[in-house]
């Protein structure tokens, strides 16, 4: 019953970002991904659900990873002294292997474009349920930049 109720609140969000904005399309569409997902999965809260409705961090290339999570650090999507350290060593780690800061990857992150694989991208900019979604997909960008390092 949780979820179903969530379900109705996330189509509600959804109905009232597409009023909002002329990129209420593009949330829509991720917004059904997302309660697409949480359909078949189990309980959980809300941000449990959309998980299967979350980009992939994996695919992205070590220089797009630190250019999001510049991003993210930048805009206080991810905060912390470990995030900023995290983001500091992968710039550090990109720039120094030639790719260096002038790398397409690396600044499309830098402009909150996570590029996912297969020419696909997740845009990380947007407010409100977006927000959250993005701060969630922020923290998972830092979780898969530490394990690069």
């Amino acid at each position: 019953m949780r979820l179903t109720t969530s379900l109705v609140g996330f189509a509600a969000l959804a109905a009232v970002a597409m009023q909002v904005s002329p990129a209420g399309a593009q949330l829509m569409d991720q917004l059904k991904g997302a309660v697409g997902s949480g359909q078949s999965g189990g309980a959980g809260g809300a941000m449990g659900g959309l998980t299967g409705g979350l980009p992939s961090v994996t695919q992205a290339s070590p220089s797009n990873t630190a250019g999001v999570l510049q991003y993210c650090v930048r805009n206080k999507l991810v905060s912390g002294s470990a995030a900023s350290s995290v983001k500091d060593s992968m710039v550090s780690k990109v720039t120094g292997s030639g790719q260096g800061v002038n790398d397409s990857g690396f600044k499309a992150g830098n402009n909150g474009l996570l590029q996912t694989g297969n020419g696909q991208s997740f845009s990380l900019s947007g407010s409100g349920v977006k927000e959250q979604v993005t701060q969630k997909v922020c923290g998972m960008v830092l979780d898969h930049a530490k394990s690069l390092l």
